[in-house]
């Protein structure tokens, strides 16, 4: 019993420690998205309202940015630049993937300022503006960021790690870093769903290229 009542302690320690790490992380995101807010809310306010159905003009330059580095072309191989060979646009069949999710919206806006905050902070100037070497060099620090706030290892390590990312933040890193998996997963969808890409690697495709809308499932 008294074995039983000491492990019960120490998970009930355990839960009160795990809610005040979240408080105090939530407290330090919020302060450093403050920061950045008054301009979100001016994006916001204007979506929808431009060429494409949620990027801005200011966003896609470096969305195509990030793309061309996630998914280079050279000499013999096509990257991302080359999809709207035979499709739309790379950056209008990823802005329809980021107008279908919430989630995919909340990181892309903070995620294309934070990287344009970066570059600010870092070369006093756009991400666009960057050279191509150094715009690569800060996509690999996002990287580099990311993983160590994913990398396994005790709950205290986990928590110091995690809140001295957000707390030296203030540079835009954080937000930059939150959107790498993703940006790089999606720009990976967009070249290997393309004609392009299937071309390359010599492959048909799907037989319906709208898949099977009548198709109902039977079991």
């Amino acid at each position: 019993m008294d074995q039983w009542n000491f492990q019960m302690r120490i998970a009930y320690l355990r839960r009160i420690a795990a809610n005040c790490f979240n408080y105090l992380q939530a407290l330090c995101l919020a302060v450093v998205t403050r920061r950045m807010q008054k301009e979100l809310d001016r994006r916001d306010a204007k979506r929808r309202h431009g060429t494409l159905q949620w990027l801005l003009p200011d966003e896609i330059p470096i969305a195509e940015a990030l793309a061309d580095i996630i998914v280079p072309s050279d000499e013999d191989t096509p990257g991302i630049e080359e999809v709207g060979v035979l499709d739309p646009p790379a950056i209008v069949t990823l802005d329809s993937l980021i107008v279908k999710s919430s989630s995919r919206q909340q990181l892309y806006s903070r995620g294309l300022l934070g990287f344009d905050v970066w570059a600010q902070h870092r070369k006093k100037c756009k991400f666009t503006d960057m050279a191509k070497a150094d715009q690569i060099a800060l996509f690999r620090d996002t990287q580099c960021i990311y993983e160590r706030w994913t990398d396994k290892g005790s709950v205290l390590t986990k928590a110091m790690r995690r809140l001295g990312t957000i707390i030296g933040a203030n540079n835009g890193s954080f937000f930059a870093s939150q959107l790498y998996p993703q940006i790089r997963d999606d720009c990976m969808q967009v070249f290997y769903t393309s004609r392009v890409s299937w071309v390359w690697l010599e492959y048909d495709g799907p037989p319906m290229d709208k898949g099977y809308p009548d198709l109902s499932a039977r079991f």
